[in-house]
């Protein structure tokens, strides 16, 4: 595919693809603006199928003594399912029941407000789970507030995973890595991370905080370990944080909100048949990418997501059938980034193509 193939218009937020070359669109442009997924509570309604059979394997989380599914369930849920409490509890149930143990919780952000529902939803189970949260005060709590608070919410007298958004030795917030090694050694946090999207944003953290692991993101179009040069060539970050026992776990293995809805129209047109399930071919790319993540961070937001993910970790071989729709979404993605993409995604443009 060849860029003269298509037709690039502005900057702002849209994009249109001539089809030269492009047969799988057929005879028509398709236009790309800029759109964040509105999902409807309609997609509580269950249709794919449950997956049958399989064993979700474990990894250690770094050198931490951990034990994780390579498969995590992230409750980011947008704002007009948080209503939804009693459909939730069933999904997460099923997750149980498939031995997912691993839950990385949000709360402010976005609105999400998910730590006490998932408390009520956890409680039976609360210590045969890992429970994974970003350390962010909010309406006026202390650090040392917030923590606690959390604390009561789990019931439990200690967080497995507590991450940090702190980057600058020379922002007010660089001392709250000092309280959470306090809380650390107190036993209150069994793991510290750090999440980045910029390999600079390490620069700092790993010369002076023993973090125990790191979140990044990476996927199948783009990722900040890929060379470029050949398959399975990743930049020495993957292969320096293993060395040092850090604990990698992978987030957007589906790109981002803002592409997903793009991704998936997109996918129809290439897969005429509609039997790959683009869900499953990104999720194994993730496991075949020789970066060997401990786990992957997924979004929940219905039935269909879990039934849909999980038998790409019951089976990680990729089909050569899902290898070529990954081909032609890649060539997709790259010629529609700038227009799908908000500006604080632009990271994306500085990492190297996979």
């Amino acid at each position: 595919m060849k860029r003269r193939d298509f037709i690039i218009r502005g900057t702002a937020g849209a994009a249109v693809l001539g089809t030269s070359g492009y047969s799988a669109f057929g005879a028509s442009t398709v236009k790309i603006k800029r759109k964040k997924p509105v999902p409807n509570p309609d997609i509580l309604k269950v249709t794919k199928p449950k997956p049958k059979g399989g064993t979700l394997p474990m990894k250690e989380l770094g050198k931490t003594g951990i034990k994780v599914t390579t498969f995590a369930f992230g409750s980011h849920l947008p704002q007009v399912l948080v209503p939804y409490e009693k459909e939730r509890g069933v999904i997460i149930r099923e997750a149980l029941d498939y031995g997912i143990n691993i839950f990385d919780v949000y709360d402010k952000e976005q609105k999400c407000f998910q730590y006490e529902p998932m408390g009520r939803h956890l409680k039976d189970v609360i210590n045969d789970v890992v429970i994974s949260i970003a350390l962010s005060p909010y309406n006026g709590r202390t650090l040392e507030e917030e923590f606690h608070r959390d604390l009561k919410v789990f019931g439990r007298d200690y967080i497995d995973m507590v991450r940090l958004h702190t980057y600058n030795p020379k922002s007010k917030s660089w001392k709250n890595w000092d309280k959470l090694l306090k809380f650390k050694e107190q036993g209150k946090i069994r793991a510290i991370g750090i999440p980045i999207h910029w390999e600079k944003d390490l620069d700092n953290v790993l010369d002076s905080i023993p973090v125990d692991y790191v979140i990044l993101p990476y996927n199948f179009y783009h990722n900040l370990l890929y060379t470029g040069e050949i398959i399975g060539d990743l930049d020495p970050l993957g292969k320096r944080l293993k060395d040092k026992g850090i604990g990698v776990v992978v987030m957007k293995a589906f790109g981002s909100e803002w592409f997903i809805s793009h991704f998936i129209e997109a996918a129809k047109k290439f897969d005429k048949s509609g039997d790959i399930s683009l869900a499953q071919a990104m999720l194994r790319y993730v496991s075949n990418s020789g970066l060997d993540p401990d786990t992957t961070l997924a979004g929940m937001w219905s039935m269909n997501d879990l039934y849909d993910n999980l038998p790409a970790y019951f089976d990680t071989r990729m089909s050569t059938e899902e290898s070529e729709l990954l081909d032609k979404m890649r060539n997709f993605a790259k010629i529609t980034a700038h227009a799908a993409l908000p500006d604080h995604y632009r990271f994306l443009d500085t990492w190297a193509s996979a």
